[in-house]
């Protein structure tokens, strides 16, 4: 059939282009698909840690229980325990020595919990029902704002805190209502990685990074 002949003037129909979907809705779908195994190809970090907040972080709000732990709890007469990541409290260290002041706010107390922010020299809060009232003094203290805060969280408790922060975070096997209200979704699941992962995306937003490879001669 002979093409049509076009009207002297007339347009060629464009089709626009589609836009690639955001960084945070690509690591979504790969999650989706691998379970929460995959690791974050570094193109997406990168574009994950450009500007999720204006300005360096100064606060960094944790869970406890699924997102510094794998969520297990051990029970032995009065005593319970936990499985921490070393990873993770490691990373802890670099951001509270680099500016960035750590906090765990858990619903649940726990002995072993405390012990080993008190071995990181972390600030822990166990036991609290309302983590925004906790927030609010935290920030007041700081003299910082919630905009300048992250909280990392896996479970509903902590949605709260995730919509008042500037960069709210959820590790890999969250709950779909955290995994929707985050900005950032962790490839690595809780207690396995996903704080460590975190602290870097943080230290490396704030310009900080490159003090942690130095200190361990990787660059």
């Amino acid at each position: 059939m002979p093409e049509r002949a076009r009207r002297p003037g007339a347009r060629t129909p464009v089709t626009p282009a589609k836009a690639p979907p955001p960084a945070g809705e690509v690591v979504r779908e790969l999650l989706r698909e691998t379970g929460g195994e995959a690791p974050i190809p570094e193109p997406l970090v990168s574009a994950l840690i450009q500007g999720p907040v204006a300005g360096p972080v100064k606060i960094l709000f944790l869970d406890c229980d699924g997102t510094l732990t794998d969520g297990v709890i051990g029970q032995s007469g009065a005593q319970d325990f936990r499985h921490f990541y070393v990873r993770d409290g490691l990373a802890l260290l670099w951001a509270r020595d680099l500016g960035v002041l750590p906090l765990v706010i858990s619903g649940r107390s726990s002995t072993a919990v405390e012990a080993r922010m008190i071995d990181l020299g972390v600030e822990y809060f166990g036991g609290i029902s309302d983590k925004v009232a906790v927030g609010e003094r935290i920030i007041a203290r700081e003299g910082a704002k919630w905009e300048q805060c992250v909280m990392v969280g896996d479970d509903l408790p902590d949605l709260p805190m995730l919509k008042r922060v500037g960069w709210p975070i959820a590790v890999a096997d969250a709950q779909p209502e955290v995994r929707q209200a985050a900005k950032t979704i962790t490839g690595a699941r809780g207690g396995r990685g996903a704080v460590r992962e975190v602290v870097e995306m943080v230290l490396r937003h704030n310009g900080a990074w490159d003090q942690v490879l130095k200190r361990y001669g990787a660059l």
